[in-house]
């Protein structure tokens, strides 16, 4: 424990280290993805868009 630290303190900044490892290891997974999907002439599944016509509401 470095001095000054509260075991809460502690685990606190251990969990947030953790999610940012696992934040950054999503990211580098999903560049992958996409990178691999070029190569093979694949395009990756895309996430409609908000401004789609089909999204917004008829008055």
């Amino acid at each position: 424990m470095r001095s000054g630290m509260t075991t809460a303190d502690e685990r606190k900044a251990r969990l947030a280290a953790e999610l940012r490892a696992n934040l950054h290891r999503r990211k580098a997974q999903a560049r992958a993805s996409t990178a691999d999907a070029a190569r093979a002439g694949d395009t990756p599944p895309s996430r409609p868009s908000a401004s789609s016509p089909g999204d917004q509401p008829d008055i």
